[in-house]
């Protein structure tokens, strides 16, 4: 198991134990998740205190959370996640509390799990009931490419701004946005 942590690997360990407990594998794209369980994406986050950080509801996938101080796992729904951030004026370090905010543990108690022995049928349930909610994750969808058209509409103001006044900077690099509604029906 890699101790690799920081901004970008802070939940290695998380995923790591997540893998190694239900049988999932790793998923190809952080875009996707973490942890693909049965081909379903799930994120997979490492607590050391009772705020989980970065979680994107916007994903429409379910969250598991290892909370390291006393080893028990919350597996929590994907609509229980969007449910959260819509209680949110704003996200964390962006607008859009849907793109990225925090949640807290002490909210999510109902989902807590003492032992990773039901870690397996617990996340397959919760997927399952999120599953549930088309129409939820249909605006998450929705929610997401309104995100990539602002986006570009942004970027795209701004530059031609900065070009009107002059201001030299490099051209803005184009990434394609594809969801992964987008990827899994490609395939």
């Amino acid at each position: 198991m890699a101790e690799w942590y920081g901004i970008s690997g802070g939940g290695r360990s998380a995923e790591d134990l997540f893998i190694s407990a239900t049988g999932a594998v790793e998923a190809p794209s952080a875009s996707v998740g973490d942890a693909l369980l049965e081909g379903h994406p799930v994120e997979v986050k490492r607590a050391t205190s009772h705020t989980l950080n970065q979680v994107r509801p916007v994903k429409y996938i379910t969250l598991v959370a290892y909370y390291e101080p006393t080893a028990a796992w919350y597996v929590i729904p994907a609509h229980v996640v969007v449910a959260e951030a819509s209680r949110k004026g704003r996200g964390q370090h962006t607008e859009n509390p849907f793109e990225s905010c925090t949640l807290t543990l002490a909210r999510l108690g109902r989902y807590r799990l003492e032992s990773p022995t039901g870690l397996r049928s617990r996340t397959l349930e919760a997927i399952a009931e999120s599953g549930g909610y088309v129409e939820l994750q249909d605006e998450m969808h929705w929610v997401l490419e309104q995100g990539h058209r602002l986006s570009a509409e942004c970027v795209e103001r701004v530059s031609a701004t900065l070009r009107r006044l002059g201001i030299d900077v490099e051209a803005p690099r184009r990434r394609t946005h594809q969801s992964r509604w987008n990827a899994s029906a490609a395939r």
